[in-house]
């Protein structure tokens, strides 16, 4: 053994860490997590079975006994991995199976890592014949504002999770302040005005008033409306008021130039043009209840387009983005959309990479377990 592995070998902080003990709590604990975050996102949904069990470093249930999340598991695994490898392996010819299988259990964690802080999750809906570039969050908003002038714009937005009362939203581009002065992240909104109120508010809809109501336990139900006072680099101002519910946005004139402003799900950018050119649905017989469906879209990108059919267990891949036929709906003129779920991952690779690696290290170590290096042939009697 290296000196420098012996004389970590001799800490018992990194002994504890690295004992197997840790390794099968930990794996205990995951089932445990598993199957009772599965139970309860029926109950829940899935967005809070995942933030309590799966995205949290620990939670409390009847209201006072602590454990541990599965976020808090994980980083205790991969610890103690990283402290098995540096002071229990043996790194020997013997062991290359071993070491390898080590190093692709260390990517899964890195994989895992990528993807929880890296990943991003929207969706596309589309009749037939429409066409964008433009990804939507599930239940992220934005307070964003643009200026109406030709086919293209640019846009600046600021999301809305951490606003509060106070905050001044500069948007420089256009010569416009915004001074948060309510924000519901749910709430429903009313074209009378409340008994108390003494302001009047520019909107586009008509509506007048906001009134705050509990969260709903599925983030995409909740609808979120802002109060803000609007002020131009002149020093005028007035109350605006926008909702969640509202599918115009508001006008806005400043020197000439007329502006859009929008409280709005969260837009993400994709780099090419998706165009669903066919939408089919299958439904069970006698039923109205879908059995299968699909779409099959254009992709434009770089000058270059190709169909692809994406369908329930059939999802299309395009550079570090993935597209799955999430839903479909019907409006009340009888038109069909299709929502399709976009997922960007830029380390959607390694997973297949750290399967690969670990893999070849148990092939590695049986083939070694079958013919060990070095081993001596039976000498033949004189």
């Amino acid at each position: 053994m290296h000196p420098f592995r012996k004389q970590l070998s001799k800490n018992p902080v990194l002994k504890a860490l690295s004992s197997v003990r840790i390794t099968v709590v930990c794996l205990c604990l995951l089932f445990i997590l598993t199957l009772w975050g599965t139970i309860d996102q029926v109950y829940n949904g899935l967005y809070l079975a995942q933030a309590r069990f799966f995205n949290s470093w620990a939670f409390t249930f009847w209201g006072f006994v602590p454990f541990p999340g599965a976020r808090l598991v994980l980083w205790v695994m991969f610890i103690n991995l990283v402290c098995v490898a540096l002071i229990r392996l043996v790194y020997r010819w013997s062991n290359l199976g071993i070491t390898i299988i080590h190093s692709g259990l260390l990517l899964f964690f890195l994989a895992a890592f990528v993807t929880f802080h890296y990943v991003e999750e929207s969706n596309i809906t589309l009749m037939e014949g429409e066409g964008t570039n433009t990804a939507q969050a599930y239940h992220n908003w934005e307070l964003s504002v643009w200026e109406e002038a030709g086919n293209n714009k640019t846009v600046a937005a600021f999301d809305t999770d951490r606003l509060r009362k106070g905050q001044v939203l500069e948007y420089a581009k256009f010569g416009l302040t915004a001074v948060i002065d309510t924000y519901y992240r749910n709430c429903e909104a009313y074209t009378q005005s409340d008994e108390n109120q003494s302001k009047t508010f520019l909107n586009a809809s008509g509506i007048k008033s906001l009134k705050p109501v509990s969260l709903d336990i599925e983030p995409q139900k909740n609808i979120p409306g802002i109060v803000f006072e609007l002020k131009d680099a002149d020093g005028g101002g007035a109350y605006a008021l926008l909702s969640g519910w509202e599918q115009q946005p508001l006008t806005v004139t400043k020197g000439g130039k007329t502006y859009l402003m929008q409280l709005r799900l969260k837009r993400f950018p994709v780099p090419f043009l998706v165009k669903l050119k066919d939408f089919k649905m299958e439904r069970h017989p006698n039923t109205e209840v879908a059995r299968s469906y699909e779409s099959l879209v254009e992709i434009i990108s770089g000058g270059a387009s190709r169909e692809v059919l994406i369908s329930m267990n059939n999802p299309l891949r395009h550079n570090s983005y993935t597209m799955y036929q999430s839903s479909y709906s019907v409006d009340q003129l009888g038109r069909e959309h299709s929502t399709l779920a976009v997922v960007k991952n830029q380390g959607r690779l390694l997973p297949y990479i750290a399967t690969f690696v670990v893999f070849g290290g148990l092939v590695i170590h049986l083939l070694l377990m079958a013919f060990p290096i070095g081993a001596r042939l039976p000498r033949k009697k004189p």
